[in-house]
């Protein structure tokens, strides 16, 4: 079995450390050493380093390791099968026991230290827009009495919070929550960094227990005060009491802590305590942050226009009474209108496309000329001038009697009638005046039927477009109808939606203030050589981190084209990551600037934010 390096041994890198110490308990594990086993799948569980400075994307993860681990230790607790009297023989094996323990320990409280910081970061993500709220609210005071409305108008005075009172609880919860946030990062930084023996990993896990103590606490919470004058008072907060045990051996244990398997058994209830209070802190805190700071919470966009809602409900009441009283009148109206749209789109959209199915499908096309009757009227026009040349004309020649036949010559009829017309009425009487009428009778007939045929042939020419034509109101009614209710529906979205952004220019200006902001910490911290952000504004600087990302993960896919996502996330990750000088940070927020064009203006690719 290889040998662990002593517990003053020089400094050690975290990751490499717990490397070694796992290779051990596996090593112990399968020689059976009792507790080795549940010790090395503790450690796994927890043995995964965050680097970065806010973890909100691994929050699940680390969530998830704690349960394990907690539920680890329980079923090791309730199941385990091992008899605590039994000693460990070899130093070697005491010594790897206890060195997993330690690092057991450390490990768990790194990660309750990165739960503490996700949970006050997003505790107050909403804090900021809460303040510029309530601000923007001030200069407008008629508005601000409309808005609060029944709800503050029925309470007594004494039960009234000012807008002023809670711009002030704001302020002053976010700074005190910001020195928690920048505490818990400088105690994160420091958890994960290399350790030079035992007592300093142990000295870090308690600095770091006793902050997550005063994370969980109700310090920094300022709850409104109600009433006006010098008769203000404060509501009680909830009681959040939370202590961590430290003591990762039983104290006078031999044998560097771990002597016997009831050792560690006992560090591993103590542990799985640990982790109870830590969730029931969390409880705690939340329900307390909550309680205190909902008077000062943005109202809902119901609440917001509670007047609209109201005088839209009367509008309704109103209308669902005259419609009850005047049934009648609402039936006919409402058959009325069917009736007539029935018919608009009879007239307007089946009729016509069932007539383009049938001339594009089907090959159908109306008809108004019969080519038969056309025929047939020219066959007799053409007889009637036969027998009329016959008669009128004996001496005709068949050639020239083919010819007015075959061309339907009208001419010789028109010379006939002209020369009859100088004595009209005797020719009237025995004459071939009506014989005459006729036959242009006749030829007018036949001119007739052949207009009708070059109109069929116009009709047949453009009777798609005409059947289109006839679409255009239907498709004018329902897309100005579509239109409008996009319209009516966005605009009543827009004002009653808790979406954060809705347009995609006010997701590009949250990204350019949010990137504005975390430039102007990091020139702070480049004034001079070797000048570190103090807490508040390395709390400040991480939720300014947490809310760019936040934001770029919630709204890239409406907003960001497909094609820079994955260049955009790049240049996060790179302006997030730790160890990069303040120089290449700021570096990597001009290359943002210039290399992504949508922050400064938003795309065609950028759509309506509204789902």
């Amino acid at each position: 079995m290889e040998v662990l390096p002593p517990l003053s041994a020089p400094p050690t890198a975290n990751a490499s450390a717990t490397a070694t110490v796992l290779k051990e308990l596996a090593a112990l594990s399968r020689q059976g050493t009792p507790n080795a086993h549940v010790l090395g799948s503790a450690l796994a569980a927890v043995s995964q380093c965050y680097v970065v400075p806010v973890p909100s994307q691994s929050a699940s993860a680390i969530a998830a390791a704690l349960h394990e681990l907690r539920h680890l230790l329980q079923q090791h607790r309730i199941f385990g099968e091992v008899d605590g009297a039994t000693a460990y023989e070899t130093p070697m094996t005491r010594e790897a026991l206890a060195r997993g323990l330690q690092l057991l320990w450390a490990h768990t409280t790194t990660y309750q230290l990165h739960h503490a910081l996700i949970d006050i970061v997003r505790a107050i993500d909403s804090l900021p827009r809460a303040i510029a709220f309530w601000k923007k609210l001030r200069r407008r005071r008629v508005r601000a009495m409309l808005q609060n409305g029944p709800f503050e108008w029925l309470l007594p005075s004494s039960e009234r919070i000012s807008t002023d009172e809670k711009i002030l609880s704001l302020e002053a919860t976010l700074e005190g929550h910001l020195k928690k946030v920048g505490m818990l990062k400088e105690q994160t930084a420091k958890s994960m960094s290399s350790f030079v023996d035992s007592a300093q990993l142990q000295a870090d896990m308690r600095s770091g227990m006793r902050l997550l103590e005063f994370a969980y606490s109700t310090w920094g919470i300022a709850a409104p005060r109600k009433g006006h004058g010098a008769f203000m008072k404060m509501d009680a907060l909830l009681s959040v009491s939370f202590a961590l045990g430290d003591e990762v051996f039983t104290p006078g244990t031999t044998g560097g802590g771990v002597a016997t398997a009831e050792d560690v058994l006992a560090s591993l209830r103590r542990l799985e305590e640990n982790l109870s209070r830590f969730k029931r802190a969390q409880d705690d805190f939340a329900r307390c942050f909550n309680q205190a700071m909902a008077p000062c919470r943005i109202p809902s966009k119901l609440r917001q226009r509670w007047l609209h809602v109201a005088v839209a409900a009367l509008c309704v009441t109103t209308g669902g009474v005259w419609a009850a009283t005047n049934q009648k009148e609402v039936q006919a109206a409402a058959r009325t209108f069917r009736d007539a749209m029935l018919e608009f789109l009879n007239e307007h959209m089946i009729e016509p496309i069932q007539a383009i199915v049938g001339e594009v499908i089907l090959n159908q096309k109306p008809e108004i000329q019969d080519p038969g009757a056309l025929l047939d009227a020219k066959l007799s026009l053409q007889r009637m001038l036969a027998d009329f040349v016959r008669d009128t004309r004996p001496g005709a020649t068949p050639e020239e009697l083919a010819r007015v036949v075959a061309a339907m010559d009208m001419s010789v009829v028109s010379l006939q009638y002209e020369k009859q017309l100088s004595s009209a009425l005797k020719n009237l009487m025995s004459g071939d005046i009506v014989r005459m009428l006729l036959i242009q009778v006749q030829f007018i007939k036949k001119e007739l039927m052949v207009a009708m045929g070059a109109i069929d042939e116009l009709m047949h020419a453009n009777q798609l477009n005409l059947q289109l034509m006839a679409t255009v109101p239907t498709f004018l009614v329902f897309g100005g109808l579509y239109a409008a209710l996009r319209s009516l529906f966005a605009s009543v979205y827009r004002r009653t939606s808790e979406q954060l952004f809705t347009d995609p220019s006010d997701v590009a200006g949250f990204l350019r203030a949010n990137l504005r902001d975390i430039e102007r910490l990091l020139n702070k911290q480049n004034r001079g050589g070797g000048t570190q952000l103090g807490v508040r504004d390395l709390g400040f600087l991480i939720l300014l981190l947490h809310q760019l990302r936040d934001t770029f993960d919630s709204y890239k896919a409406g907003f960001v084209p497909e094609d820079e996502q994955e260049r955009f996330e790049e240049d996060l990750n790179d302006l997030i990551e730790e160890g990069l000088l303040v120089a290449q940070q700021l570096a990597v927020i001009q290359r943002m600037y210039h290399a992504h064009p949508f922050l400064l203006r938003p795309t065609r690719a950028a759509r309506s934010l509204l789902r």
